[in-house]
C-alpha cells in the first residue's frame, strides 16, 4: 500500500493541514476527518462539491466521456447511497 502524494501547493504552504482521509479496507470505507475544521456543515457540502468536481475530471478523462457526465453519475451514486442510508458511519471525535 502506498499513500498518495501531497499536493505541491500543500507542501509550499506552512498553514496547510490534512482534511480527511478515506481507506478502503474490508470491503468498506474507512474515514478520518480533521476535528478541528472551522465554518459549519454548508461549509462541508463545498468541499463535497469540490470533490465531486475533482473525481469528475478524473472519471471523464479516465473513461473518455464528457466532465458533465462523469459528474452526472458521481451525483447519482451520491443521491442513491443518500436516499438508502445503507452506511453506518461510526466513530468518535478525537482532537
Amino acid at each position: 500500500m502506498t499513500e498518495l502524494q501531497i499536493p505541491p501547493a500543500a507542501i509550499e504552504d506552512q498553514n496547510s493541514f490534512e482534511i480527511l482521509r478515506v481507506w478502503a479496507a474490508f470491503e468498506a470505507q474507512h474515514v478520518s476527518i480533521h476535528s478541528g475544521l472551522n465554518g459549519n456543515a454548508n461549509n462541508f457540502g463545498y468541499l463535497l462539491a469540490e470533490l465531486a468536481l475533482h473525481g469528475s475530471r478524473l472519471y471523464a478523462q479516465k473513461l473518455n466521456i464528457p466532465e458533465i457526465e462523469a459528474l452526472k453519475n458521481i451525483l447519482d451514486g451520491f443521491n442513491a447511497e443518500i436516499i438508502k442510508e445503507s452506511g453506518n458511519p461510526t466513530g468518535n471525535i478525537q482532537d
